[in-house]
């Protein structure tokens, strides 16, 4: 029902966009949603490879607690990080009303790019049904996996990274 991701955002990663993109298309149900996390600069690449699978639906504002962050390379101070939200086909419910803005506050205890466990409740409460599956290709800290849990939703998750597997499940 739903995959929720947020893959690294160096421009080397912007390869992995392509393979996500038809990993979805496979995977996801008709009217199932992608919520991908993307650094600034990957925005448009991303897009691009994600639109060949799925139809674009929404981009969403992640606002940054605790302020801004520099990128100096860019003479930009950033303030929010952009969420991509693809669906296949259409949106399965149009009737449950999203925010397109959000904040789940800062939290780093379980890898150094973690995103905060809210958001994905957030989204894995709107858009997946309870007797869905949320998936994430990206596990890391295991954000995806608690916020399913925490919800009784069923889950998968890959995570290359030995080490940090170990991690995000002790914490689920």
């Amino acid at each position: 029902s739903l995959i929720f991701t947020d893959p690294p955002y160096d421009r080397k990663s912007l390869e992995l966009f392509d393979g996500l993109g038809e990993f979805a298309a496979a995977k996801l149900c008709d009217g199932g949603s992608l919520i991908c996390y993307v650094g600034h600069i990957q925005i448009p690449d991303a897009l691009e490879s994600l639109r060949h699978h799925l139809r674009y639906w929404w981009t969403i504002c992640c606002l940054h607690s605790g302020g801004a962050s520099l990128m100096k390379e860019y003479g930009v101070r950033v303030g929010w990080k952009a969420v991509l939200w693809f669906v296949k086909n259409t949106r399965d419910n149009k009737e449950d009303i999203v925010s397109d803005v959000m904040s789940g506050g800062r939290e780093k205890s379980h890898h150094d790019w973690q995103q905060a466990q809210p958001e994905a409740e957030y989204w894995i409460d709107h858009l997946c049904p309870p007797d869905g599956i949320v998936c994430d290709p990206f596990l890391g800290g295991g954000t995806t996996a608690a916020a399913a849990i925490k919800l009784s939703r069923k889950w998968v998750a890959f995570e290359k990274d030995h080490d940090q597997a170990v991690i995000a499940m002790q914490r689920c």
